[in-house]
């Protein structure tokens, strides 16, 4: 499998329009408008699979996590109880597993986990 895109995303609720106040959508416009571009490019690069490298994920002492899991979701919200989106995906179990395994070969402190 080739590397066909990367990225370093900038992120957070006010930058999504739907989820944001009026002063947060004119404060956010430059990130909402990066991130648009980075699902353009994305798009267009039409990845097998998608990795995502987060500090939200699950926090380990010492370690960084591997979800090897059939599906992954997450919720957010506007804060006030308005809006609310969410979003399940399917997970590429078997480049997980491939994943975790060449980062204990290279010693990197890993652990895979699966949420349910």
């Amino acid at each position: 499998m080739a590397l066909v895109y990367a990225c370093i995303a900038p992120h957070g609720g006010e930058a999504i329009p739907s989820l944001s106040s009026k002063v947060e959508r004119r404060k956010f416009a430059g990130t909402t408008a990066g991130l648009r571009r980075i699902a353009g490019q994305m798009k267009a690069a039409k990845p097998d699979t998608i990795v995502i490298s987060t500090p939200h994920n699950l926090r380990l002492f010492r370690n960084i996590g591997v979800v090897i899991s059939e599906y992954s979701s997450g919720k957010l919200s506007d804060g006030r109880g308005i809006v609310s989106l969410s979003m399940r995906a399917r997970c590429d179990i078997e480049f997980a597993k491939a994943l975790l395994s060449a980062a204990v070969e290279e010693k990197f402190p890993v652990v895979g986990g699966k949420i349910w």
